[in-house]
């Protein structure tokens, strides 16, 4: 194995203990030296061959579960292109929540109100911008009649719902909604269309005869 290669597995076992003391269910633990190393089973001296420091270590982390969850959820909607809005929303939002899902660290790093870090909490606000963009994107593409509110710009209402779809995944994670994975996306993505869960909603695009399946 090349020395680079050798290089990024060791980064990718410090991530990894990163991710599982971040992401920890009973809350964000601290991330010193000794304890990621030993975790990682690495020498203290691996760890500044891929980070300067602690904060440079989080952001790192934090970036590294970020892409993880938008490789596949962007996966999802590239694979239902061709569908109809509900059906490339709920794409999109069942590659977020089956992400989530699969790996719960991933979910408590990027939506528990338990992670003050000013570290965190800065790439907290660099994520929902993207998520925002995202969402803006979605809302644009439909029909003004199909709007909760016509006359509302796409990023206010993408702001509204990245807070209220981020607070609803923190809850889900911490059990306090008792629902599973389908009935939750779902619910998200009724909110975001604007459209009752199982209210007949037809997709046009979803099959020739303009009938959703």
């Amino acid at each position: 194995m090349a020395a680079a290669e050798r290089a990024e597995q060791r980064r990718r076992r410090l991530l990894e203990v990163g991710l599982d003391l971040l992401g920890d269910p009973n809350g964000p633990q601290d991330l010193t030296l000794r304890t990621v190393c030993t975790r990682a089973g690495l020498a203290q001296r691996y760890f500044y061959e891929s980070f300067t420091d602690k904060d440079e270590f989080a952001a790192a982390v934090y970036d590294w579960g970020l892409a993880a969850l938008v490789s596949g959820t962007q996966a999802a909607v590239t694979a239902a292109a061709g569908a109809g809005p509900r059906a490339r929303a709920r794409a999109g939002m069942a590659g977020l929540v089956h992400g989530i899902a699969a790996d719960q660290r991933i979910g408590r790093l990027l939506f528990s109100p338990k992670q003050t870090s000013p570290v965190l909490v800065g790439k907290r606000f660099e994520s929902t911008a993207m998520f925002v963009a995202l969402f803006s994107r979605q809302l644009e593409s439909r029909e003004p009649d199909e709007r909760a509110d016509p006359g509302a710009g796409p990023s206010l209402l993408a702001h509204f719902l990245v807070g209220g779809v981020g607070q609803a995944l923190a809850a889900w994670l911490n059990e306090q909604l008792t629902i599973g994975e389908d009935e939750l996306i779902d619910q998200l993505v009724a909110a975001l269309l604007n459209q009752p869960p199982n209210s007949g909603f037809k997709d046009p695009a979803s099959d020739d005869s303009g009938t959703a399946t």
